[in-house]
């Protein structure tokens, strides 16, 4: 095919740098594409690696990402178009002979094996299989490698020497706090004081006397206190626990609402209202002509609660508010009349009250200084499972010698192409003690004994026996078959720690991915998106306040929504997603997504973070005066790196 015109490229993709000029004339010519066209594979690669994100530019090293796709392409339809023979073993005919010698057995042998052309597939459906069961793959000895083993590989894959030969490792993707002095740890260090916050699960779950009979709040308190025990029934909840769990989050709201702007009694916005009102509500999406239609300003309702409105829903006129940011299964607080009896006219959205967030002057415990690393899977590139990004991972981490290491699944994810289409007949608990426990054990060994590691599963991993949220920690019993080290804890998906004294919300499931889809807004409070879906989640005191999740989610539990309930508010907030990595302070809070450490066939991101002292904080630039009237988040500098 001739060259392009480069005036043509130009054209279709805006500006291109000449490397970049050149490299998309290269595969223009390569694979027989228009200008058009390579643009539509363009916006293909940032819809998937990128989120769609109209910032990222088409840099050299990126078009390359989209070279290697379109030879994957060509490759498979090559194979197609023409499938390769299989050899036929030939027996001698001569009856005369009735015996093999060694060579003819040799060469027998041989044959066989070079006409074994494709490799053996285990099933597609990737069944999860727990390491609590102890299979025999699980306890056969680690030295024996498979002959389709990726350790045994003659070469590393294609994607692996590009990763190898990446030029962008290190490069700071994004900073908070970055003006802060520098950090440094007191010599001898001291260990972390990492409290595990669910054990205030059970009092703070029970309804006050006038919204429930204590007998109710009584039975809830008990039943949250004995969470722990009970096992994660997934598909065995009752539509009636659903609904009176809705109901809950609506009354310990408007409870809130109430208290906070000294209200005498909330309205229900279903009922005729000719003055300005205030009620307490849950967002719906409801399209009547078109219930797949995606969420609009003529499509909101308001469901209000037993208790304040029978359980109704009103259609929701948001015309005249000058300022709002909704998604469907948000609590809201919205003043407004009803003039008609058939739509509830709002005229604002007050702000939700907070959790009670304050300063480190008022806190019982001192908040003392320490580092951290934060990383989120998957680990290893998607066309092997060498763990080369999880491994300059642990390089750094060793160099760098944190007290926080935070480490979040998939470790063996359930996404991955060789898992998904059989590509190897490693099981899922073999990938990881073979791959995922040496570098874990690695870690363990070179960070000193204060400092402190800790895993947290995800609903993509294939080594945990629990496939909806929340999720309960791995066990020590799963832990030790997989082969880690003792020093190695794991905490549950969510998870809301205090670590010396910093309070720390961790969410392992992409619920800002889910909302982006969900949100409809004008002129919100927090104008940066992404850091506003964060937000959302602090909020609403709400790990995953989506009314309803894709239908590719893992399942959300309803009779453990008291384990996706914001305790505290959290001084530092982890959501991880595969929509744009960031590092926001809101109200006291920093919002982060640190990104995933791999990304298909390329690296991704991980963080380091650091909180210092607060008396370290008095003679620092416009942190000048008293420390003690500072919030955590003001002390802590994040810093969003390129793996």
């Amino acid at each position: 095919m001739p060259a392009v015109d480069p005036a043509q490229l130009q054209k279709a993709f805006g500006s291109l740098e000449s490397d970049a000029l050149s490299e998309c004339q290269s595969m223009c010519q390569a694979f027989g594409l228009g200008a058009d066209e390579l643009f539509i594979r363009w916006q293909t690669y940032v819809i998937n690696r990128h989120g769609g994100d109209a910032g990222i530019r088409p840099t050299r090293e990126r078009l390359l990402d989209v070279r290697v796709t379109l030879q994957q392409e060509s490759d498979r339809r090559a194979s197609q178009r023409q499938p390769q023979a299989v050899p036929t073993v030939k027996l001698s005919r001569n009856r005369e002979r009735t015996h093999y010698d060694k060579k003819s057995v040799e060469g027998l042998l041989q044959n066989m094996v070079s006409s074994s052309q494709e490799p053996l597939r285990t099933p597609q459906s990737t069944k999860r299989v727990g390491l609590l069961k102890g299979s025999a793959s699980a306890v056969r000895s680690r030295s024996m490698a498979s002959p389709m083993s990726p350790s045994v590989f003659a070469e590393p894959s294609p994607s692996a020497i590009r990763y190898s030969k990446r030029t962008n490792p290190g490069r700071t993707e994004d900073t908070l706090h970055s003006e802060l002095p520098p950090f440094c740890l007191p010599e001898p260090r001291a260990a972390l004081t990492v409290h595990n916050l669910a054990a205030k699960l059970a009092d703070d779950y029970a309804l006050s006397d006038d919204e429930d009979d204590e007998s109710s709040s009584a039975e809830d308190a008990d039943t949250a206190a004995q969470m722990p025990a009970r096992r994660m029934r997934y598909m065995f909840e009752k539509l009636g626990t659903r609904t009176e769990t809705i109901n809950r989050r609506i009354e310990r709201m408007a409870l809130d609402v109430k208290a906070e702007y000294a209200i005498t009694a909330l309205a229900n916005p279903t009922y005729p209202h000719q003055d300005a009102v205030t009620a307490v509500g849950r967002i719906l999406n409801i399209n009547l002509d078109d219930p797949a239609a995606p969420i609009s300003n003529d499509t909101l309702f308001l469901e209000t609660s037993r208790r304040l409105g029978n359980g109704r829903r009103i259609l929701l006129d948001v015309q005249a508010s000058p300022s709002f940011s909704l998604f469907p299964g948000q609590v809201v607080a919205v003043e407004g009349k009803n003039i008609k009896g058939s739509e509830f006219a709002a005229s604002q959205f007050r702000p939700l009250p907070r959790l009670p967030h304050s300063s480190i002057g008022d806190r019982p415990d001192a908040i003392q200084p320490f580092d951290g690393i934060i990383a989120c899977g998957p680990y290893t590139l998607s066309d092997n499972l060498e763990y080369e990004p999880l491994r300059d991972l642990i390089d750094q981490t060793l160099t760098t010698q944190p007290s926080l290491v935070l480490l979040l699944g998939p470790f063996v994810s359930e996404a991955h192409p060789m898992l998904r289409e059989g590509q190897t007949d490693l099981m899922p608990e073999d990938v990881f003690s073979t791959k995922v426990s040496p570098h874990l054990a690695r870690l363990r060994e070179g960070l000193p004994i204060s400092s402190s590691i800790y895993l947290v599963p995800s609903a993509d991993d294939l080594c945990s026996p629990y496939v909806s949220f929340p999720q309960p920690p791995f066990s020590r019993e799963l832990l030790a078959r997989a082969g880690v080290p003792d020093g190695i804890e794991s905490l549950s998906n969510p998870a809301q720690i205090a670590v010396n004294g910093v309070n720390i919300a961790i969410s392992n499931i992409d619920a800002l991915f889910h909302l982006v889809k969900e949100e409809v807004s004008r002129l919100p409070a927090l104008s940066d998106r992404l850091p506003r879906l964060a937000w959302h989640l602090v909020e609403q005191r709400h790990f995953y306040p989506l009314a309803t999740p894709p239908p590719d989610c893992a399942g959300i539990l309803a009779s453990q929504d008291a384990r996706l309930r914001m305790l505290v508010a959290p001084d530092i907030m982890v959501t991880p997603s595969q929509l744009r990595q960031f590092a926001r302070m809101h109200e006291n809070a920093v919002l982060l997504n640190p990104g995933h450490l791999s990304k298909g066939l390329s690296g991704g991101t991980f963080v380091k973070l650091a909180v210092r002292a607060p008396s370290s904080m008095e003679a620092s630039g416009p942190m000048l005066g008293d420390s003690t009237k500072l919030f955590p988040a003001e002390c802590t500098s994040v810093e969003i790196v390129r793996i």
